[in-house]
């Protein structure tokens, strides 16, 4: 059957060019109305203007408002080492002149706009051979865009190509918008189950923590007591490992309760750049001992908020050295700070290390939960707390074997 159709299509094509791409529309057109994931309607849109267009190379960028930014969804004819790091901010010229004119430009033939652009914009867009850059919008608002070409043979974009890449955008921004909200709204939902499953067990974690420290606190003095009566070797011994394995299960408890303790939380005036070029210099030497490149963007400083200076700094360190070990030789760690609107920071931490699998994504903040050899499962767990007396929000996105994005957003102190 996919046989008869794909040579009744090339017929159709030699035969009618017009009633090939009328084909081709509609059958975009149906694939949008049944798809909810974001990944595959951006490859079945690029596929498709690939086919109509015949071109060799397309990226279709969308915004993320975790970062602040739009990057890179899907793309065809290029290396992933071509495109690696690709993105533009909502302060970058060309995202204001699509948002403004709402319509694409073709390099070749609007040289004015090419002459608007930065220098930064100008040499990214000529590595990137593009030849037209065509604007994504749902309800009136700049969503993402499409970056085309060139055609193959270097061939001239006619008034007809930009007509035809012009028509399939309205429908796709609409379908990915909604698959967008889709997603959003699925987060959402996960967001609050981890909430609540979380401050379930950091109520019982704390309860549990003090009753066994009570107990644990008498083994202890009786342990001490006995290791000095005692003089045979092999039993001291057996008593001071017995007395090491107290204090672990002691900093076990300590972990449960900051976890779960949030009225301890200090408030006071703290400069949040500064937290974290000191948690980047902690780290320094293990990340050149591992070889591993470090880039931070941290813009206008500093950035005050209230919050407990030592708590943050355990809450980064955490996080930095979870990236350290999950990177190897000549690996990056980036850390950004950046605007997240509504009077807040989001605090960005990427690493290119190994990734997390999908199905211990939903696990990776439960207490005891770990993959790591000897971990103890709780320093993502006690980051959760720290995030959340801050009050503030975590997230952890990841793909195996291409690294894990953490987000962390503070609110800021007002009027500052």
């Amino acid at each position: 059957m996919v046989r008869v159709i794909h040579f009744l299509r090339k017929k159709l094509k030699k035969q009618s060019p017009e009633s090939y791409h009328w084909v081709l529309f509609k059958e975009l057109e149906e694939s949008l109305n049944l798809i909810e994931d974001i990944e595959q309607i951006g490859n079945n849109f690029l596929g498709k203007i690939k086919e109509i267009i015949n071109v060799e190379n397309l990226l279709l960028l969308l915004y993320d408002k975790d970062l602040g930014k739009f990057k890179i969804n899907n793309f065809l004819g290029f290396n992933e080492s071509e495109i690696k790091g690709v993105s533009f901010s909502l302060n970058d010229p060309i995202i204001k002149w699509l948002k403004v004119n709402k319509t694409y430009f073709y390099i070749r033939e609007h040289p004015g706009v090419l002459n608007y652009l930065t220098e930064r914009e100008k040499t990214l867009l000529k590595s990137l051979g593009v030849e037209v850059c065509c604007p994504l919008i749902s309800m009136n608002r700049l969503i993402g865009m499409i970056f085309v070409g060139p055609k193959k043979n270097n061939k001239k974009f006619q008034r007809q190509d930009l007509s035809i890449i012009s028509s399939l955008t309205p429908q796709t921004g609409i379908a990915l918008e909604n698959a967008v909200l889709y997603k959003e709204q699925r987060e959402r939902f996960r967001r609050m189950l981890r909430a609540d499953k979380l401050a379930t067990i950091g109520e019982l974690a704390a309860g549990a923590a003090h009753e066994i420290r009570n107990p644990l606190t008498a083994i202890k003095s009786s342990l001490q007591y006995l290791k000095v009566k005692v003089q045979e070797e092999k039993a001291n011994k057996m008593l001071a490992n017995a007395l090491q394995e107290t204090d672990r299960i002691n900093e076990i408890l300590s972990g449960m309760l900051s976890f779960s303790r949030h009225s301890e939380t200090k408030r006071e005036k703290t400069d949040l750049t500064g937290i974290l070029k000191e948690s980047l210099e902690l780290i320094a030497y293990e990340a050149r001992k591992q070889n591993i490149n470090i880039s931070c963007s941290f813009g206008p400083s500093p950035v005050y908020l209230k919050g407990d200076k030592a708590q943050l700094k355990q809450l980064f360190l955490n996080i930095l050295l979870n990236g350290i070990q999950a990177m190897e030789d000549e690996d990056e760690l980036r850390v950004e700070i950046s605007p997240a609107g509504n009077n807040k920071v989001l605090i960005s931490i990427s690493d290119t290390g190994m990734g997390i699998p999908e199905e211990n994504l939903d696990k990776i903040f439960d207490p005891f939960f770990t993959t790591k050899k000897g971990g103890t499962g709780l320093g993502l767990s006690i980051c959760y707390g720290i995030v959340m007396a801050h009050k503030g929000e975590i997230e952890i996105k990841s793909n195996v074997n291409h690294g894990t994005n953490v987000f962390i957003k503070l609110p800021l102190i007002r009027n500052e």
